[in-house]
C-alpha cells in the first residue's frame, strides 16, 4: 500500500509555482550543457549533465501530476459525499495517476542525481552498478517507507555538494561555491521533508528551502553564462 503524504492545502498553489520554477531552471541548465556538448562532442560530461538535469526536471513534472491527482480525488470525494459509488471510476483513474506520478518522480529524481554524481566523481563500473541497485531498491520500497526516498536523496545531494566543495578548494571559483551551496541547500530541503509524515508543515518548509537552493543554482548558471560571454568577447577582440 502506498503511503500518501500530503502537503498542506494552503500550500498546493505555492508548491506548483516552486516545482515549475525548478523545472524551468533545470531545463535552462540542460540546454546550456547540450549547447556545450554540440560545440565539443569530445566532452561527454556536458551530455551527462544535460541528461541528469532533464531527468530531474521530468521528475518534478511528475510531482505536479501526483499532487494534482491527490487534490482532484479529494475534491471529487468531498463534492459527492456518500455517493462515492458514482465517482468510483474517477477516483480509480486518480489513483492510477498518483501511482504513476509517485514512482516516476522518485525514480527519475534519484537516477538524475545519481548520473550527476557519477559525472562529477567517476568510480569503477562495479560501484556504479551497486549504487544503481540500491537506488532501484529504494524506489521499490519507498511506497512502504516514505522516509527512505528522501534519505537516499539527501545522501546523493550531500555527495554531489561535497565533490563541488573539493573542486572549489582547488579552483576557488565563485560559481563552484554557488553550486556547492545550491546542492547543500537542496539536500537540507530533502532532509526536512523526511518529517512530512509527522507534520505536514514540514513539506512546506522543505519546499521553500528547496526553492532557495534552485535560486542559487540559477544564479550560478547566470554567472557561468556571463563569464562565457565575457570570455568570448575578449577572444573576438
Amino acid at each position: 500500500m502506498v503511503q500518501i503524504v500530503l502537503s498542506p492545502d494552503w500550500f498546493l498553489t505555492k508548491d506548483f509555482v516552486i516545482c515549475m520554477f525548478s523545472v524551468i531552471t533545470l531545463v535552462l541548465i540542460a540546454a546550456f550543457s547540450l549547447r556545450f556538448y554540440f560545440l565539443n562532442r569530445e566532452h561527454k560530461g556536458h551530455l551527462y549533465f544535460a541528461i541528469s538535469f532533464i531527468l530531474i526536471a521530468i521528475a518534478f513534472l511528475f510531482q505536479i501530476i501526483t499532487n494534482f491527482s491527490i487534490k482532484y480525488q479529494t475534491v471529487v470525494t468531498k463534492q459527492f459525499g456518500f455517493l462515492t459509488v458514482m465517482t468510483y471510476n474517477t477516483v480509480t483513474l486518480s489513483k492510477i495517476l498518483f501511482l504513476v506520478g509517485h514512482f516516476a518522480h522518485y525514480f527519475l529524481l534519484l537516477i538524475g542525481l545519481y548520473i550527476l554524481y557519477v559525472t562529477i566523481d567517476k568510480k569503477s563500473t562495479m560501484n556504479h552498478l551497486l549504487i544503481l541497485y540500491f537506488l532501484i531498491i529504494t524506489v521499490l520500497f519507498s511506497n512502504v517507507a516514505y522516509i527512505v526516498f528522501h534519505l537516499t536523496a539527501v545522501i546523493l545531494l550531500g555527495a554531489i555538494a561535497y565533490n563541488y566543495y573539493k573542486i572549489y578548494k582547488e579552483n576557488k571559483n565563485r560559481c563552484t561555491v554557488l553550486l556547492f551551496a545550491s546542492f547543500s541547500v537542496i539536500g537540507l530541503s530533502q532532509a526536512i521533508m523526511m518529517f512530512t509524515q509527522y507534520k505536514t508543515i514540514m513539506y512546506a518548509v522543505g519546499s521553500t528551502i528547496q526553492l532557495v537552493g534552485f535560486v542559487i543554482l540559477l544564479i550560478a548558471f547566470i554567472l557561468v553564462l556571463k563569464h562565457g560571454k565575457t570570455k568570448q568577447n575578449r577572444h573576438n577582440k
